[in-house]
């Protein structure tokens, strides 16, 4: 289940970042099970790109190794200037320059590569996928428009539980 409620020792407190950073890497697992590529772009593995980051950064190599649709989950960290081939899904931190989130994004363009942000906005300048701190929990919001131009697929369950979806369902 995607949806997660972080407790905290008052409810006006905000949960705290390790916990938040838990969370993100827990939808970003859940997010490449819930999705479909096409069959050619995927070849014995599943790989989760991240790019790197100093400010904010979660551990996805926890996840290296896991089972993703029958597919062995390969982790890749990426700076600016490396190639996106064989990535099924692409984290931006928040944290990344709006300059570089703008090439990032452009160099996906139409390309079957499924793009999550928790940089505000995102879904405005493209992303597919945003996660969203809201009080105690974590919610996430979807853009279809750029999903379905690259081909992917999200499960119907997965959208039922977004906090919002843009685009033609």
């Amino acid at each position: 289940m995607l949806s997660a409620s972080i407790v905290t020792t008052e409810p006006s407190v905000a949960a705290p970042s390790s916990e938040i950073q838990a969370l993100t890497v827990a939808f970003l697992y859940n997010f490449m099970k819930l999705s479909e590529w096409p069959p050619q772009t995927i070849t014995n593995e599943f790989t989760l790109c991240a790019i790197q980051s100093s400010d904010y950064s979660i551990d996805v190599d926890s996840l290296a190794g896991k089972e993703v649709q029958s597919y062995t989950l390969k982790i890749r960290h990426l700076m600016q200037g490396d190639s996106i081939e064989g990535c099924q899904l692409l984290y931006i931190p928040e944290d990344e320059k709006p300059i570089r989130l703008r090439e990032w994004l452009k160099i996906m363009d139409k390309k079957p590569l499924l793009s999550v942000s928790s940089t505000p906005g995102f879904l405005d300048q493209g992303g597919m996928i945003e996660l969203v701190s809201e009080g105690d929990h974590l919610l996430f919001e979807v853009n279809l428009t750029p999903v379905e131009q690259a081909g992917i697929k999200i499960s119907s369950k997965m959208l039922q539980i977004a906090r919002e979806v843009q685009g033609n369902p």
